[in-house]
Order: structure tokens, then C-alpha cells, then sequence
């Protein structure tokens, strides 16, 4: 199956070098991208819209023949969603890598900075009562000034059936369920999806270059029964399908 990993900021195609060898070894094609101004802190971005960094995972999936498996890292999450958005058919699963897709109606971003441009939504306040998520913001705050932001339109309700995967690294499943029950951002999208998986694996901002295996062990099991090679027993979902 085609697999297509979009790194969050600021990392190219190369930061899935590990994964992308193991999901080959595995008989599936990696596609890793680097998306346009994104690799690098001090790369170009001058007349570049988030709209572009969505059309180009989008042009990747037309690339592919048959369904694909979306894979998004950190920043890169709600770019990934964005893309599921305009290519349900298209998408057999999702795995959000350290993020979480953003809502219709919040910035594109606030899966995973919350705050891209310095307001917030409903989170204001819940930080202050929850360590976590005022920890997570804090930690991602640097990248805030270096980022391009729009707001998420998200139009087709298909893609709420998508099976999804969320690895949480820096934060943990728990306090997605936490943010789940409070209905915020960033799991506020989440809430409403009908098949999701919560898989803990702890690590620091890159884990597909600090748990390589890990990582690539997570979206094997997270394709469709079909493709999958044979693997390790899969998660309950944290949303029972409706």
C-alpha cells in the first residue's frame, strides 16, 4: 500500500529514512515529503499559503493508483486532515505522529502549536487547569512566529468514518481523553470521529528518528487488514464505530 509521511516543522523527506526502510521491507511504498519552505527554519516561504503545503500532500495522493494511508507528524497533522478533507475516497487510514487534526473552523495549525497566532479558542483557561496541555503549549510556542496559519474548512463529513491513529510522544493518551471530555482543541475534531486509536510512545519531538521501529510498527498496524503484514496485536479503538 501507499503510505505518504509528511514531517512537521522543521524536517524534510529524509527524517522518515528509517520508517520509510522498514515500511518497504514490509511490501508497502513509502512516499516521504518535504514540503515547500517547511525543511528548514530559514527556508524561503515568501508567497507560500498553507493552501499550497495541503495541495501538495493532496498531488501526492493523485499520484498513487490505488488508496493510500496519510501519515502526519507534529505541525503536519492538521495539513494531513486538511488533505483527507478533499481526498476521502481516496484515504484508507490516517496516523497523527505527535499532533492532532484541527477542527473545522480553527486554525489549521491548532492541533498541535493550539495557538498559532497568539488567541486562543476555548482552551483559554483550561490551560491553567490542566498542566499538560500548558506544558505541550509552552514546549511548541517557539515555532509559533515561523509558521503560516489559515483556518480549517473541513466540508466532508466522510471523513469523520476514517480509521485514525493518534501516537501520542510528548503528550499522552490520557490527556487526550482528557481534552476529548473537556471538548477543546485540539481534540475537539477528534471527538467526533467514529474509529480511533489512542497508542502511547513516549519520546521527544522527533520519534520517527528516535523510535524508528516504534513508529513504523504503529502505521503497519493501522493499515487495512488486507495490507497488513502480520503484526502485533492491534489497540482497541478509543471510539467504538457507530
Amino acid at each position: 500500500m501507499d503510505v505518504i509521511l509528511v514531517p512537521g516543522l522543521w524536517m524534510g523527506a529524509s527524517a522518515w529514512h528509517d520508517v520509510a526502510r522498514l515500511l518497504k521491507a514490509a511490501g508497502h511504498s513509502p512516499h516521504p515529503l518535504t514540503l515547500r519552505g517547511l525543511d528548514s527554519r530559514t527556508a524561503d516561504r515568501s508567497g507560500t499559503m498553507l493552501a499550497d503545503h495541503v495541495a501538495e500532500i493532496v498531488g501526492a495522493i493523485d499520484r498513487c493508483a490505488g488508496s493510500v494511508v496519510l501519515v502526519g507528524h507534529a505541525e503536519a497533522c492538521g495539513l494531513v486532515h486538511a488533505a483527507l478533507n478533499r481526498r476521502v475516497e481516496r484515504v484508507a487510514a490516517a496516523v497523527y505522529v505527535g499532533g492532532l487534526p484541527s477542527a473545522d473552523g480553527a486554525h489549521v495549525l491548532s492541533g498541535f502549536t493550539l495557538d498559532a497566532r497568539g488567541t486562543t479558542t476555548n482552551t483559554a483557561g483550561y490551560r491553567v487547569v490542566d498542566p499538560s496541555l500548558s506544558e505541550w503549549h509552552d514546549r511548541v510556542r517557539e515555532n509559533s512566529a515561523h509558521v503560516l496559519d489559515q483556518v480549517q474548512k473541513l466540508a466532508d463529513q466522510r471523513r469523520l468514518g476514517i480509521p485514525v491513529t493518534v501516537v501520542a510522544t510528548e503528550f499522552t493518551a490520557d490527556d487526550v481523553r482528557r481534552w476529548l471530555a473537556a471538548n477543546i482543541d485540539p481534540a475537539r475534531e477528534v471527538a467526533l470521529m467514529s474509529d480511533v486509536t489512542l497508542v502511547d510512545l513516549p519520546s521527544g519531538r522527533w520519534p520517527q528518528i528516535e523510535r524508528p521501529d516504534e513508529v513504523a510498527r504503529v502505521i503497519l498496524d493501522a493499515l487495512p487488514v488486507t495490507d497488513a503484514v502480520t503484526s502485533s496485536e492491534q489497540s482497541a479503538p478509543l471510539i467504538p464505530r457507530r
